[in-house]
């Protein structure tokens, strides 16, 4: 393993920004670890991945995915799992050059792109916002949905659920790696009875005839939901309080991949036969809740919505420590402007309180779809990147190389379906989408004008 003195000249601490007094970890678990003494093995490693990734995400998109793609549905999520496994490839390869904990930001700052790094941390903090988003405005309708309350309920639940949380982090307070455990182990138990329910009863007529959305349903479901898969790439943060990183690493990114794509695909399959396909789509923002519902009577309602609302409860948790702690970062690097770098007692106060306070703000919308549509396209063009730049610099034979160029062409490939879908069937969540990428590149610009002409350039 590379001596973590060796390739400090190629990160942000070789480029002038002060290392920290304490390593700065990016999740709770890998937090409350440390404290205890030890390191995350395999087991940690991917449940923090799974944890992640289903931490709202088939609760969010069980139903959008139904409306994009019909009885295809499974293919969206077989599809996005490819990507997700081939940029997971690219994340281990890149971690393994860097040696050290760390993301695009830093792999970009490695490779003598700080500019581009620095506009890549910028789309990631704008995709973990969407994210926390997704995530509250889940949680909101889910308890709504269990109490018979309306929709404004909702919106107010996924207020009162990130304002709660602001509170947890700002109080420093760190999850128990056995609380994460009860809840990834919760919600897959109550995922994997019912989805065991539903193909216990298969029967091939339930999804024929079986392209009646058309195969372009595949391609565009899997850009529209990629969100789902967002999660695993925040392992490689705590690269180095991981247990023989290099070994482990890889193996907890790729089993954490494929968990999760083989527990979408089952889940889908299963809720589809239990409910039917209109059902499911007129109930998308709870449709989890309707099909456990209709696998155990109210027994499975209540599990359902139980699993959601711990699991989205977690995620925001989890995203919010750990974008939170991706901000300070940035922002030591002379990248962010100072006021949302601003700690109070070693926390990353303003960070915490901002993410919260727009996440809140983008969860009042409606509906689903512009939010998930602009976190799946944010991570999706990372993602492109973050392949590309494997396929670059740590490819290791040709097949290598190519096989990163194919997760490129695939981001790329979802990333156009996602707006070619959104042009034809949601033109407003569009223009959202759109408002939004000028508004952060406005502000990028506008940030990078200001330090030049204050001399205060990146560190």
């Amino acid at each position: 393993m590379p001596d973590p003195a060796g390739p400090a000249g190629r990160g942000m601490a070789g480029r002038g920004s002060p290392e920290p007094e304490h390593r700065r970890r990016h999740s709770p678990r890998a937090e409350h670890r440390a404290r205890s003494g030890g390191k995350l093995g395999l087991r940690e490693s991917s449940a923090m991945a799974i944890g992640g990734m289903i931490g709202g995400g088939i609760f969010s998109v069980l139903g959008l995915t139904i409306v994009l793609a019909g009885h295809l549905a499974f293919l969206c999520f077989a599809l996005g799992g490819v990507i997700a496994g081939l940029t997971a490839h690219a994340y281990a390869r890149l971690a393994d050059q860097s040696g050290r904990s760390g993301g695009p930001f830093t792999y970009l700052r490695d490779a003598g792109h700080p500019r581009a790094g620095a506009w890549v941390a910028w789309l990631l903090i704008v995709g973990y916002v969407f994210a926390l988003a997704v995530y509250a405005f889940t949680f909101g309708h889910y308890l709504a949905n269990l109490l018979g309350l309306p929709a404004t309920a909702a919106r107010l639940a996924s207020t009162a659920v990130l304002a709660a949380f602001v509170t947890v982090n700002l109080r420093g307070v760190v999850t128990s790696g056995l609380v994460e455990d009860v809840i990834v182990f919760a919600k897959l138990a109550i995922l994997g009875g019912i989805a065991t329910i539903g193909l216990g009863d298969f029967a091939g007529s339930r999804l024929a005839p079986l392209d009646n959305e058309g195969m372009l349903g595949v391609l565009l479901g899997a850009g529209v939901i990629f969100v789902a898969y967002e999660g695993f790439e925040l392992l490689p943060y705590d690269y180095e309080d991981i247990e023989r990183p290099r070994r482990t690493l890889p193996l907890a990114l790729y089993l954490s991949v494929a968990a999760v794509a083989a527990i979408y695909m089952a889940v889908t399959v299963g809720s589809q036969m239990l409910v039917s396909d209109s059902l499911i789509s007129s109930q998308k923002e709870v449709a989890f809740a309707v099909v456990g519902r209709e696998a155990l009577g109210t027994p499975g309602f209540w599990a359902a919505t139980l699993a959601a609302v711990l699991a989205t409860a977690s995620a925001i948790n989890a995203t919010l420590f750990s974008t939170s702690r991706l901000v300070r970062d940035v922002g030591a690097a002379g990248e962010l402007p100072r006021m949302v770098t601003r700690e109070k007692a070693g926390l990353p106060a303003a960070a915490i309180a901002g993410l919260a306070a727009v996440g809140a703000a983008f969860a009042l919308l409606p509906g689903i779809t512009e939010l998930v549509s602009f976190g799946s396209l944010t991570f999706l063009i990372v993602f492109a990147l973050v392949n590309y730049l494997h396929a670059r610099r740590t490819a290791r034979s040709a097949v290598d190389r190519r096989l990163a160029y194919s997760g490129c062409g695939l981001c790329v490939a979802a990333a156009i379906g996602l707006v070619y879908y959104l042009a034809g069937h949601d033109p407003a969540a569009l223009a959202l989408v759109g408002v939004c990428a000028v508004a952060v590149v406005s502000a990028r610009l506008a940030f990078e004008r200001g330090r030049t002409a204050t001399g205060d350039g990146p560190r």
